[in-house]
């Protein structure tokens, strides 16, 4: 299990041609249904896909606060030397050079990501086509364990969190607990 940003994401233009989406259709698809913002995105297009890049100044300006407050967070006190030194390694080197350090993998917290599936959406029109995606992220955080599971306790940790702050308002929020049931 992993949390990543999405740093890039890429259609097909054949799909796009043969199901008829207009480039106006996925974007609003792909911000309604993985409630993205691609305003902080730059589009690229080739011969053959169609990509949302996430633009350098967006990661320049947000990441290294965002990711002050999300460590401490999602890994709840563990690997806090890890992200500490990461942190003040993204600090010393310049914002261009950042995705060549994700793509070192030598940091648990913060690695270039290719191999994630692939999310189909679906659009409400005529036949309901859909359109495959691929992702690269920056994998912000990799459940440890053997198997998937082992991990998941602090994945579900830092979801509560989410969900008490999404409804904070609501101060029975705070008796949400996430687990797994047979």
């Amino acid at each position: 299990m992993a949390i990543g940003l999405a740093y890039k994401v890429t259609a097909s233009i054949d799909d796009l041609n043969k199901k008829k989406i207009s480039n106006e259709e996925l974007r609003q698809e792909i911000e309604n249904t993985l409630s993205f913002d691609l305003k902080l995105y730059s589009e690229t297009k080739t011969d053959k896909n169609l990509s949302f890049t996430i633009k350098n100044q967006v990661l320049e300006t947000d990441l290294i606060p965002f990711l002050e407050v999300f460590y401490p967070k999602v890994y709840n006190k563990k690997d806090d030397e890890e992200c500490y030194d990461l942190l003040k390694q993204l600090r010393s080197t310049s914002s261009v050079k950042w995705i060549d350090l994700a793509r070192e993998k030598s940091n648990v917290a913060f690695r270039y990501d290719i191999y994630a599936a692939p999310r189909c959406i679906i659009f409400s029109k005529d036949f309901h086509p859909s359109i495959c995606l691929n992702f690269d992220y920056l994998m912000l955080y990799l459940g440890d364990g053997k198997i998937l599971t082992e991990g998941i306790n602090d994945f579900l940790d830092f979801f509560k969190y989410c969900i008490q702050e999404a409804f904070k308002e609501h101060s029975i929020a705070k008796s949400i607990h996430l687990y797994i049931t047979g």
